[in-house]
């Protein structure tokens, strides 16, 4: 079959790639090999090189999570020493020119009028590529850098989610670009009367008056989400252009796609609205056996009570005194665990085998390792691409978040090796068609096809 007969064949749907920018690489232990320096964590032209890398292999966008604290669960975990996000990827922006740049900003830490104008900052600077990712945070330890005793609880966090989303929209619209006039013959620089002031009293916030920055030619940033409780679901389903999906098998990924297009629809939305991508977590090699040994040494970096620990924080549970040939417990439902729904779901799946059995506690750290639950695919391009595309077929995702086990060599052998494959398969885009990441997600055909 031809790449257009392929792409025809599945309605021109190409897939949609992202990088999640990740301290060393997404195993857990890739700060610990001989190759990661210290310097590394702190040098912006770092970052800058995973992106201009991951624009080489065309992605809609690099994103970057972010945590407020410097110690995140336990000492042995490097995820939270990061730059604040908007900061870093308006440096990133001066040194790319296409790929989108998606940062984290939590509703229940921010004020939206400071959220507002750094995105649309970002929007502005990078031509239109920027991104938010609407997270409600998870940890009573940055809740009280920022006065408060705790978070909020679960309802209160996403309700004010919603109003800040719907702020950030009305203030983005606030300044239409066709507002600045400089207009020099009758000395009219700005069209005041275009410009909207927002009047709100809403149950969170209180806000007077518009932005002072101007939208883009693109219009509004891109609002992603990462939503997995059903009122996370609700906010992505409603207002965002793309979310992070989960599961960790094809069944339950499907089962996640279904359920956020069906919500999409029942908002009034078309289900296209909405990109869905899961993440996947990558270790390549030559040959299966090469990319298993990988994984197994990466593995033997953790300590095994290092690992245990990292299980306990997924699940809730004190695993410490845990042997590697015990059966796994059957985990509590999901409605009594009070941490991260999303992950939790992904433990209950990888705790029992195809047959629906317990597994070994020592399988279930193997199985964690890597991706902390997320889709792990090891071995060769030609497989990866293979367990890409049967995701991609059968209605698990519109594309993926890209974790690459190790950072930087992980994203280079993926952009070399298995972005041809997919190329060769008529399922990914050959060039840019578009220069925004709204454009980018708005790219379901490959260029030849269009007409």
């Amino acid at each position: 079959m031809s790449d257009e007969e392929r792409s025809r064949s599945d309605g021109g749907r190409l897939i949609h790639l992202n990088l999640f920018m990740r301290l060393y690489g997404h195993h857990p232990s890739a700060w610990q090999r001989d190759a990661a320096s210290r310097t590394d964590a702190f040098a912006p032209d770092w970052f800058a090189g995973l992106a201009q890398t991951c624009e080489r292999g065309l992605f809609d966008a690099v994103f970057l999570a972010d945590s407020q604290q410097a110690v995140y669960q336990r000492e042995d975990v490097s995820t939270a020493s990061m730059f604040e996000p908007l900061t870093l990827l308006s440096y990133i922006a001066a040194r790319t020119e296409r790929i989108g740049l998606i940062a984290t900003v939590s509703s229940t830490l921010h004020h939206p009028v400071n959220a507002a104008r750094s995105i649309a900052s970002l929007h502005l600077i990078s031509g239109g590529r920027a991104g938010v990712n609407l997270v409600t945070s998870q940890s009573d330890d940055e809740a009280r850098l920022h006065g408060m005793d705790a978070l909020p609880e679960h309802g209160r966090r996403y309700s004010r989610a919603q109003e800040f989303a719907e702020l950030l929209f009305a203030l983005w619209d606030s300044y239409p670009a066709d507002a600045v006039l400089m207009d020099k013959a009758d000395e009219v620089f700005l069209d005041a009367s275009r410009l909207t002031r927002l009047d709100h009293d809403g149950a969170e916030f209180r806000i007077r008056g518009g932005l002072n920055i101007p939208q883009t030619a693109a219009g509004r940033p891109v609002l992603v989400q990462a939503g997995a409780s059903a009122q996370g679901r609700d906010l992505a389903a409603r207002y965002a252009e793309a979310i992070y999906g989960i599961g960790s098998t094809i069944e339950d990924g499907r089962a996640y796609y279904e359920d956020i297009k069906r919500r999409a629809i029942g908002f009034g939305r078309p289900e296209s609205a909405i990109t869905v991508l899961p993440g996947i977590v990558t270790i390549i090699g030559d040959t299966l056996e090469e990319a298993q040994e990988k994984k197994r040494w990466l593995d033997s970096l953790k300590s095994v009570p290092r690992q245990l620990d990292t299980l306990s924080g997924y699940i809730g549970m004190d695993c410490s005194g845990w042997e590697l040939d015990d059966p796994m417990p059957e985990l509590p439902p999901l409605q009594e665990f009070a941490g991260p729904k999303g992950r939790y779901v992904m433990m209950q799946t990888l705790s029992h085998d195809d047959h629906g059995r317990l597994v070994t506690v020592g399988e279930m750290l193997s199985r964690i390792s890597a991706g902390g639950g997320h889709l792990t695919s090891i071995g060769t391009p030609s497989m990866i691409a293979d367990e890409m595309a049967t995701w991609f077929e059968g209605r698990a995702a519109d594309g993926f978040n890209v974790n690459a086990s190790l950072l930087p060599e992980g994203i280079d052998e993926f952009v070399d090796r298995v972005v041809p494959e997919l190329q060769d398969r008529g399922l990914y885009r050959t060039e840019y068609t578009a220069s925004t990441l709204r454009g980018h997600f708005a790219q379901t055909t490959a260029p030849e096809l269009v007409a």
